[in-house]
Formats: structure tokens, C-alpha cells, sequence
């Protein structure tokens, strides 16, 4: 099977697999936790010693208890601060890193990361798909078809015009194949997606305008997202986050971009007071 198909292919079913948990509210649940255990464990196996792996385990146990509470306060109005109760495994996390880093006076603050790179664009998640404190697919969904259209515009035009030898690379210390001309490429398509989304079910949650301006977040922090995500595959010596999709690799090769998007689209809809 071909790169190309393989890839297709691979997108496709993963995307059908993401709108489906979209629709439901415990969909959208069960998606988040999903990826709190899976991106967390991409990051921590290119970053942290495994001897860290109760630690781990622990961080990775209080993001998705925070994920929960945060998601009951939104569905049934479940106090917020119940979602202080996941603070405690991280507590534990930082007793055992007492025994297990006294030996050789290390403090291994990337085990704390997921907290930051994980759980608060997940959090973000939730609350963009109950904007208002009601419940909906729209938002969400729209902003992931704005990334994913971005991805295939940067992926398509990056491939047939960006890799001529007269052609500008984005970043080559971190990513050799990306030119300049891929990102305007994706931020034409995300533009477009932008219209396209108003026009059809995007229009009842949000303006064309703002529509527009989260198109600009994307085409912006989605190629910082994937930038970053790059330098720890660096650090780790690795092509691919993980092996989960084929022909795309780990979930972290096709969330890194909505690890950057989706906390600062968050920030600019309560900014404007449509979130």
C-alpha cells in the first residue's frame, strides 16, 4: 500500500472515530480522557526515564481526574472545585519523586509537563463544547475541521511546490521538509474552511467573523504546535510520536498543532464574550 492511500486512509477512520465522539456529551468525555492517557504516555516515552513510570502514572491519573470533574461540572453543574481533587495524585507524584531522584539529586520536571501540554488544551476542549454551558458539537468541530483542512492544504501544497531546491524552508534544524509555501498553502485552505463552516453548521454558534479570526489562530499557532512537537521528537531521536494511525504516527503527530489552537481559541472567544 502507498504512503498516500496508506495515509488517507489512516486519516480518514481517524477522523470518522473523532466526529462520532463529538456528537455525544460523554463522547466528548471519554475522547478527552482517551487522549489524556495516550498523548501523555507519546510524551513521557520520548522524555522520561521510565524508572519515573509511578510518577507517571500519577500525573497522568490527576489529569484525567480534573478532565472528569471538569466535564461533570459542565454537564450537571457539579461544583468546580470539586476539580481541585486532582491535584492529589500529582501530590503523590511528587512524594515518590523523592525516592526515586534522591539517589542521584535529579528533579525530572518533565514528568509535571502533561499538566501544561496536555490537560489544560483538553480542558479548553470541554469548554469550548459547552459554550455558554450548553452543550454542543459545532464549536469543537469546526475548529478541528479548521486544523485538519490547514494540515492537508500545507501537506498538499508543501509537497508539489515546497520542495524544489530554490524553495524556502520553514525551520530545517527541526523540520526539513516544511517550506513557507506549505504554510501559506494551509492558511489558504483554512480560510476557506473558515467560509465554508459559517456558511453550513458554523453560523449558529459563531459570526463569519469570528470564524475568520480563529482560521488566522490556526494557520499561526498550528505551525508553532507542530514546530514544538518536532523538537521533542528531536530531543528523542524519533520520526514519529508513536505508530496508533497509520501512515501518521502517534495521536501527539496529529494533535500537536490543537495542543497550541485550542487553548488560545478558548482565550479569544471568552475575550469576545462568545464562549
Amino acid at each position: 500500500m502507498s504512503t498516500l492511500l496508506k495515509r488517507t486512509l489512516g486519516g480518514v477512520l481517524f477522523g470518522a472515530v473523532v466526529i462520532g465522539c463529538l456528537l455525544m456529551p460523554w463522547g466528548v468525555w471519554a475522547l478527552v480522557c482517551l487522549l489524556a492517557v495516550a498523548l501523555s504516555h507519546e510524551f513521557y516515552r520520548m522524555t522520561v526515564d521510565r524508572r519515573f513510570r509511578k510518577e507517571m502514572v500519577c500525573v497522568t491519573l490527576g489529569a484525567v481526574v480534573t478532565l472528569t470533574l471538569l466535564f461533570f461540572h459542565l454537564q450537571t453543574g457539579l461544583p468546580l472545585r470539586f476539580a481541585a481533587l486532582g491535584l492529589l495524585p500529582v501530590a503523590a507524584a511528587s512524594v515518590f519523586l523523592l525516592f526515586d531522584a534522591a539517589a542521584d539529586h535529579e528533579f525530572p520536571a518533565a514528568v509535571y509537563f502533561p499538566l501544561l501540554y496536555v490537560m489544560l488544551p483538553l480542558a479548553a476542549a470541554l469548554w469550548l463544547a459547552w459554550p455558554g454551558g450548553a452543550f454542543t458539537w459545532r464549536l469543537l468541530l469546526g475548529l478541528l475541521v479548521l486544523l485538519w483542512l490547514n494540515d492537508i492544504g500545507a501537506y498538499a501544497v508543501g509537497m508539489s511546490l515546497g520542495q524544489r531546491p530554490d524553495s524556502r524552508k520553514l525551520f530545517p534544524a527541526l523540520s526539513p521538509k516544511k517550506s513557507w509555501v506549505g504554510v501559506v498553502g494551509g492558511t489558504v485552505f483554512c480560510f476557506l474552511a473558515a467560509w465554508g463552516i459559517s456558511a453550513t453548521f458554523g453560523g449558529e454558534v459563531l459570526p463569519l467573523a469570528h470564524w475568520l479570526v480563529l482560521a488566522l489562530i490556526v494557520s499561526v499557532f498550528g505551525v508553532f504546535g507542530d514546530l514544538f512537537e518536532s523538537l521533542i521528537k528531536r530531543h528523542a531521536h524519533v520520526k514519529d510520536a508513536g505508530h496508533l494511525i497509520p501512515g501518521h504516527g502517534g495521536l501527539l503527530d496529529r494533535f500537536d498543532d490543537v495542543i497550541f489552537v485550542l487553548p488560545l481559541a478558548a482565550l479569544y472567544l471568552s475575550l469576545v464574550g462568545q464562549l
